[in-house]
């Protein structure tokens, strides 16, 4: 194995540790009210163009997402930053990533809470069609200072389509993951979401988490950071791959020991009935859900994606 690749790898490791064992387990979880009606981010955040894949950090006070605007490196997607001063304060002007752009492909999949591991997908030359890449920084204010992106191999990628990723660690640290969505051979059919333990030498070989995939698309999602509650697009029972019936679907599960809940769509203040709803992501605190919607009423022409809000309370508040 590439000795770049092994040292990244702990590199990730160790980070994603340090930031992520301060959640004790739970069992159950905080327990939250339904989601709020979405509200569109308004300019700068969204433009005339495709905008999509947000992710917020751990203060709120940055923006990182995907968009195809003016500026872009190329004539496909790229990942931009927007800040604030603070949670009510307005987004200044995105800026684009250079270092971590390219003219291909490059889709913001998530970010872990402590700021300093982003990961994308990327159809640069790789494994397969698109690959998961990393990037890491040292400090994690230095909105700019992202390392040379790294592929993260083949027990995750593979010559066919790897579309997302988000990395668990919970339970104290004991639990040690990786989430990724792929359209490998051996799944139920469309893009499925598959899971890789972390042990000592890197990733291990990939596992098909069976109970939230069907026939249908299970693609783009994210696992709330103590790993029980896990928020995706599917177009179920669709099986003929139109994506303009991708909707946001959650499943639960009492601890990181059991298997997930039967997936429930999520319903009307979030998905957009006939438009695609996409690329969910959770606050650090699970309140505030960002998705992109090709729904009517954005700022661009009819069938471009704009970033939307919705948030909800905790069940005691």
């Amino acid at each position: 194995m590439d000795r770049k690749f092994v040292n990244v790898v702990v590199l990730l490791t160790l980070l994603i540790f340090a930031s992520s064992s301060i959640f004790s387990q739970r069992r159950g979880g905080p327990k939250f009210s339904d989601w709020a009606p979405v509200t569109r981010l308004p300019p700068p955040i969204n433009s005339a163009f495709d905008d999509q894949a947000p992710v917020l950090s751990k203060n709120e006070k940055t923006l990182f997402f995907t968009s195809n605007r003016p500026g872009s490196l190329g004539p496909s997607e790229d990942i931009w930053v927007s800040t604030r001063k603070s949670k009510n304060s307005p987004w200044t002007r995105p800026v684009n990533l250079e270092s971590l752009n390219t003219p291909s492909i490059e889709r913001l999949r998530s970010l872990t809470s402590d700021g300093r591991v982003l990961l994308f997908m990327s159809d640069r030359p790789g494994s397969g069609q698109t690959d998961i890449w990393a990037s890491v920084r040292e400090n994690p204010n230095d909105d700019y200072g992202w390392s040379e992106p790294v592929n993260l191999g083949a027990n995750i990628n593979s010559e066919s389509s790897e579309l997302a990723a988000r990395y668990l660690f919970a339970n104290g640290g004991r639990t040690r993951k990786l989430f990724f969505s792929s359209n490998r051979p051996g799944g139920f059919g469309g893009p499925d979401i598959y899971e890789s333990t972390i042990g000592p030498n890197g990733f291990e070989p990939s596992v098909n988490i069976f109970e939230l995939n069907s026939p249908s698309v299970e693609t783009c999602f994210w696992v709330r950071d103590d790993g029980l509650e896990l928020i995706f697009i599917s177009n179920r029972p669709e099986l003929t791959g139109d994506l303009s019936q991708n909707e946001v679907w959650a499943a639960t599960r009492d601890s990181v020991d059991e298997a997930w809940s039967a997936p429930a769509k999520l319903g009307p203040q979030v998905n957009a009935e006939g438009y695609q709803d996409v690329n969910p992501s959770l606050s650090f605190d699970g309140r505030t859900m960002l998705l992109a919607s090709k729904r009517p009423g954005g700022i661009g022409p009819a069938g471009t994606f704009d970033i939307y809000l919705t948030t909800r309370r905790h069940a005691n508040e």
